[in-house]
């Protein structure tokens, strides 16, 4: 059993997402508010494997639907059975004994796993970037005149040479866009793109807890 605290610094409330891909391993909620400041710990078992990640500008209109602008995991509800959020969004895919930081499907949060038990394989890794710097003006996914996410080149323009299927399902025909190549300098050791050379996997031991922090810097972008 491993202990995963989701921690939000961010100056609002974040909605995290909680995905089990074992339907007979799941880590409970699936998902809940978190206020500026707070954090939540949760119970995984060894077994567990599946992804967190957080939504944004949530709300719920007079029909007693619940929606997010980014991350929305489309329930109609806080909690998110069977479902995971709805790129763009920052992923972190976990094993219990490894874990992943991904934007290959977009960037709505900066995020950050700290493993309690860190050794020379078993590291803190994130990614935290400037999304008016670091995201391609195409991509900029807006809120209310507000920038609240950068949608990938695949989830953007879903074509074979975007998303590296097909004619282009190979690393010599799977070429770096500008989205990718931004990310990789600003997060080197996130997973960006299906061909990248980023060794983004960290492993860490089966017992290991983690914290995961949203805004680690107390930026939201």
């Amino acid at each position: 059993m491993s202990i995963l605290t989701i921690e939000n610094k961010c100056n609002h409330t974040v909605w995290p997402v909680i995905f089990s891909w074992n339907v007979d391993s799941q880590v409970s909620p699936t998902g809940f508010a978190l206020r500026r400041g707070e954090a939540r710990a949760l119970q995984a078992p060894s077994s567990w494997y599946g992804l967190i990640s957080a939504r944004t500008l949530c709300s719920t209109d007079s029909t007693g639907t619940f929606s997010c602008a980014t991350g929305d995991c489309e329930s109609g509800t806080i909690e998110c059975p069977g479902n995971y959020g709805w790129a763009p969004v920052t992923y972190v895919y976990f094993r219990m004994n490894s874990y992943t930081i991904s934007v290959e499907y977009g960037y709505n949060l900066p995020l950050m796993v700290v493993p309690s038990q860190r050794s020379r394989t078993c590291i803190s890794a994130g990614c935290v970037v400037e999304l008016k710097k670091t995201c391609p003006k195409d991509l900029m996914k807006m809120s209310r005149e507000n920038l609240v996410a950068c949608s990938s080149t695949c989830m953007e323009f879903d074509t074979p040479e975007a998303c590296c299927t097909r004619d282009f399902k190979s690393k010599q025909n799977c070429k770096p866009t500008v989205y990718t190549q931004n990310f990789e300098r600003a997060c080197p050791l996130a997973h960006i793109y299906a061909y990248d050379d980023n060794n983004s996997t960290v492993t860490c031991l089966n017992s290991t807890d983690y914290v995961i922090t949203f805004c680690p810097s107390n930026k939201t972008n």
